[in-house]
């Protein structure tokens, strides 16, 4: 009886720790390994009362036509990619103008980069798109159209 005993504690002793393992904070995945998910916002800040068209995709993902009033804000989530290629491209259009930008590029936006991000969030302007600065929270990261 008493070797039934200690057989069962060695099998459920593994089972415990295993299950422990696996609900505590992941101390051991390396910095660049850890995949969580991210967050893109984009604001219409063209002025005025400009409607913004935009149409967002990846190599994968389709993200549709869409339209945006004055102010208002749009987002969308993802998982980025493990290898560290992921990315994402819109095209903006209002009255006749029409550009495109990487809303996302995970070389330029992963969240160790110097303006890196989980929540990456765009106002979109008529002279191109500024990013939130998370230093210090204004939308001063400003890039140019592709």
């Amino acid at each position: 009886m008493g070797s039934l005993v200690v057989l069962i504690g060695l099998l459920i002793m593994p089972m415990c720790i295993c299950m422990t393992m696996s609900h505590a904070p992941n101390a051991f995945t390396p910095n660049g390994f850890d995949n969580p998910r991210t967050t893109v916002v984009i604001i219409n800040d063209l002025g005025g009362s400009l409607p913004l068209r935009y149409h967002c995709k990846s190599k994968d993902d389709d993200l549709g036509d869409q339209t945006m009033p004055p102010r208002g804000s749009w987002f969308f989530e993802f998982k980025p990619s493990v290898f560290g290629n992921t990315q994402f491209y819109c095209s903006f259009s209002w009255g006749n103008e029409l550009h495109y930008f990487d809303i996302y590029r995970q070389d330029r936006d992963r969240l160790f980069a110097k303006f890196g991000c989980r929540r990456c969030e765009w106002k979109i302007h008529k002279n191109g798109p500024c990013k939130l600065n998370k230093d210090n929270g204004m939308f001063d990261v400003c890039l140019p159209w592709n």
